[in-house]
């Protein structure tokens, strides 16, 4: 008696735990065959994980996987692999025979959102079904020096700034002779009515009166003074 019950409780384990291969393909990022010994795969629950190291066949072999919700994730030393959700269910195989089957589902996962916000599904099948993880990318340790290179100085914002100053030093007195009289005879009309243009007066107390809007309307200072002085005291209105 005490032997047909281990034997019913084995078998019932037998039945209501889950195998699958979890497979790396060759990418153009990697070929699986030169991945270190020492990467192997994890399945992560409410208790200890599970592992399982890679094969010669660039797998990772899980059996007695019991029913759950699993964070599925790839160790290697060099490369990184996108952490996936593992759901292994118990079904029946057709309803009403009372045959149960295992039913494993595999989706994109990602780290830090919630448990529910899942990605794309990357397999599922019942018991045996082979999984495909692609890695994302390599692990760099070291950052590179690099080299001297002048595009890079170029680009630096102080040489910029002094190549426009020598641009405009050495290449304003050669624009200005080649400008045709009227072009010049303009911007020096330009360069007097200017606020910063020299003067008398002191230049910081001229930029504080400056009025933009009345030079930006055209205005003169001649114009301003003539309509907007008042009349001398005494003098009479011409009816």
């Amino acid at each position: 008696m005490r032997t047909s019950l281990a034997t019913l409780a084995c078998l019932a384990s037998a039945v209501s735990a889950a195998r699958f291969t979890l497979h790396i393909p060759n990418t153009p990022i990697v070929n699986p065959s030169t991945l270190p010994s020492t990467t192997y795969a994890t399945l992560h629950s409410s208790g200890a994980p599970i592992e399982a190291y890679l094969t010669r066949a660039n797998s990772f072999n899980f059996a007695n996987v019991s029913a759950g919700s699993y964070l599925l994730m790839v160790h290697c030393r060099d490369y990184a692999f996108h952490p996936l959700r593992l759901d292994v269910s118990v079904e029946e195989a057709v309803e009403g025979s009372g045959e149960k089957r295992e039913l494993v589902k595999a989706w994109q996962t990602f780290i830090g959102n919630e448990w529910d916000n899942k990605g794309e599904l990357i397999g599922e099948g019942g018991n045996g079904v082979v999984l495909e993880t692609r890695p994302l990318g390599q692990k760099y340790y070291f950052q590179e020096r690099q080299g001297f290179s002048p595009l890079s100085f170029l680009k630096s914002p102080m040489i910029l700034m002094a190549l426009f100053s020598m641009v405009m030093i050495f290449g304003m007195p050669y624009l200005m002779e080649n400008m045709d009289p009227e072009t010049r005879a303009e911007f020096e009309e330009m360069q007097k009515k200017s606020p910063l243009a020299p003067s008398g007066e002191n230049p910081a107390q001229k930029l504080q009166n400056f009025d933009l809007a009345g030079w930006m309307a055209g205005k003169t200072d001649s114009g301003s003074n003539s309509r907007g002085a008042s009349p001398a005291p005494g003098s009479k209105k011409r009816g």
